[in-house]
């Protein structure tokens, strides 16, 4: 059996990283695996919320984060169970430390983009400065979760599918933000790229000529009306935002709805639902096809019931959890040769 500490679980952050584990512990523990919040263990997982800080400069982050790390005894894994493509905080901690792997929920299928420079490491938001020139050396030792938050968000609520065949108030569910509230990552104001992002696509919306549900200058409204309006959508626009995942995307499969999102084709993730045509309708990422596709599932609704059926299918193969425990297994596999 091998043993595994799950480090600091309270904290919000690390609770939302380690929960489709524990979702599945009892699976995991058939082919050898438990979990412990004790001090006998085999391995450590320190989730992001222990050694990343992105309230501080990232040259801070890694500081503390590698001082938190030298606390711990025997061997550590680090995971980034933030929904991105991005590496920043989470590569330079592993770099200075002494973890074996880095787990990561998402990660670019063509890896040698992450040596090109990318707007604080997200691909999705254009040509930027962060780059990882070195990333051949370290690549052994970045692998997949076998999570991310589609799967976060699925242990984390009851999952029920609705009636698709039933009357809508409205075509089109933009219930996202823009403009956002100011964040900052390292010190750097990224809501800017994500606004720049967005707006794209809210100017496609703002053009449209059916019933669209949407939020007013991006001020928020009450949880309930919020579902309410999506749940009473034909199609629901989920564009990209701190990451490419979010609970609309299992929400709109939920609610009996047409997801359009960004082509997701260059995702490397564990579990993975997204098969363009198949299970969403898949957009450029500059929105500049998002109209047409729109008015196509509208004058065609009813053909589309069997891409909603074949989502919700795929949700229910891609989150069992003897899925997460053939990933693990692989990874524990392969640790011997990264041990060496």
């Amino acid at each position: 059996m091998i043993k595994i500490k799950l480090y600091e679980l309270d904290k919000h952050r690390n609770e939302c990283t380690f929960r489709p584990y524990l979702y599945a512990q009892n699976v995991l523990k058939e082919i050898g695996i438990e979990f412990t919040t004790g001090d006998s263990y085999d391995f450590a997982w320190i989730a992001q919320a222990s050694f990343l800080n992105k309230r501080v400069s990232l040259e801070q982050s890694v500081t503390d984060g590698l001082e938190y790390l030298e606390t711990i005894t025997g061997d550590y894994m680090l995971i980034d169970g933030q929904d991105s493509t991005s590496l920043i905080g989470s590569y330079e901690v592993l770099k200075e430390s002494n973890a074996l792997l880095l787990l990561k929920s998402s990660l670019l299928k063509d890896r040698s983009l992450y040596k090109q420079g990318w707007n604080l490491g997200r691909y999705y938001w254009g040509e930027g400065d962060y780059s990882l020139s070195d990333f051949d050396e370290y690549s052994d030792r970045i692998v997949l979760s076998g999570t991310n938050w589609l799967m976060t968000h699925w242990a984390g609520i009851n999952v029920q599918w609705y009636d698709v065949n039933r009357p809508r108030k409205y075509d089109v569910s933009a219930m996202f933000q823009y403009p956002s509230v100011e964040s900052l990552e390292h010190g750097y104001k990224q809501n800017e790229f994500y606004d720049i992002n967005r707006k794209q696509c809210i100017d496609v919306i703002n053009n449209l000529k059916c019933n669209v549900a949407k939020l007013e200058n991006g001020v928020r409204v009450s949880q309930q009306e919020y579902y309410d309006r999506m749940f009473n959508s034909k199609i629901i626009v989920a564009p990209y935002g701190y990451g490419e995942m979010a609970p609309r995307d299992l929400e709109a499969a939920m609610f009996g709805c047409v997801l359009i999102k960004p082509d997701m084709s260059y995702i490397d993730t564990i579990p993975n639902v997204f098969e363009s045509n198949k299970t969403y309708v898949s957009c450029k990422h500059d929105f500049s096809d998002l109209e047409e596709k729109i008015e196509m599932i509208l004058l065609n609704y009813e053909d589309y019931y069997e891409m909603i059926n074949a989502a919700r299918a795929k949700f229910v193969e891609q989150m069992n959890p003897s899925n997460l425990a053939v990933h693990l297994h692989k990874v524990f596999s392969k640790l011997s040769m990264v041990k060496s």
